[in-house]
């Protein structure tokens, strides 16, 4: 089941102290991020997030960063907090991988705006678009595109109902005039999401 907060608590602000779990903690989370892993087509990734790979991401940056001032660490706290799944909504880092990192640039100018061509396909039912979360301090949706962006995909009742029903097709989406592509969610992933949207 999902969680609808992080875990403060259990933060480990302390460098030495998260080195001795550090490599525990990365071996766990490997096997959970390729669960929830989805690609579609050759060059875009979506990973779902829930409370554990969220909290893993908080953790890793406040202390790779360096962070430990209360204030730093509930703005970064807040700022992954909003990306959590919710009864109705599924959350994912979305990625564009490119290969080179000579030719990277202009592959990204390439599929500008892909960011917001990307839907869940539930059964029959009206596609539920990709909405890009922005950071707490960015005006709007992107324009430019990233090589990582986060999504929300929310639910209505009826198409909720449909993703929790595993017989019910459901497929992720890209139309973008550079870039279609289509995979299914099925399997582990499929259960991994349909647990996210039980609260």
């Amino acid at each position: 089941m999902a969680s609808t907060t992080l875990d403060h608590a259990a933060l480990i602000l302390d460098r030495q102290a998260y080195a001795t779990i550090r490599p525990g903690l990365r071996a766990q989370l490997i096997p959970l991020r390729a669960t929830r892993r989805v690609g579609v087509g050759d060059r875009i990734a979506l990973e779902f997030e829930d409370s554990t790979t969220l909290q893993y991401q908080v953790q890793e940056m406040l202390i790779v960063e360096g962070v430990t001032d209360p204030v730093e660490v509930a703005h970064e706290i807040e700022a992954y907090e909003r990306l959590l799944p919710t009864s109705h909504s599924l959350v994912c880092t979305f990625f564009v991988e490119c290969d080179d990192i000579a030719t990277a640039k202009a592959e990204l100018l390439q599929l500008t705006g892909v960011q917001h061509s990307v839907a869940l396909h539930v059964g029959d039912l009206v596609p539920v678009p990709g909405r890009e979360i922005v950071g707490l301090d960015e005006d709007g949706p992107s324009v430019l595109t990233q090589a990582v962006h986060f999504l929300r995909f929310a639910l209505d009742d009826a198409t909720r109902d449909a993703f929790r029903d595993p017989s019910v097709p459901v497929r992720v989406v890209v139309d973008h005039p550079e870039y279609r592509a289509a995979t299914s969610i099925d399997g582990a992933t499929r259960l991994a999401l349909i647990a996210d949207l039980t609260l």
